[in-house]
């Protein structure tokens, strides 16, 4: 007797969306720590901490959305506002 197995495709899809959001939002967020006015060093500990926090609050947020599509739509508004200010700290 063999027993089937059943390929479920949404923790995967989840687990591929929430590790390239999660590194895009953490290169962002540090990026955009540049945009403050501090000293380097400070900026570099600061985009590093905010990376870590980053990081686990877009696998988490991406878990405990109800489907894959609420976690897309709740990831945007947080990956432009990053974009955007990291952007004004590259110039």
């Amino acid at each position: 007797m063999t027993a089937k197995v059943r390929f479920y495709p949404a923790p995967l899809l989840r687990t591929l969306v929430a590790i390239a959001c999660a590194f895009l939002l953490t290169r962002w967020s540090s990026l955009a720590v540049l945009a403050l006015p501090w000293q380097p060093e400070q900026s570099v500990v600061a985009g590093m901490l905010l990376g870590f926090s980053v990081f686990a609050a877009t696998v988490i947020w991406v878990f405990v959305a109800g489907s894959l599509r609420s976690a897309c739509l709740g990831i945007l508004p947080a990956g432009a506002f990053l974009m955007y200010f990291s952007q004004q700290g590259a110039l």
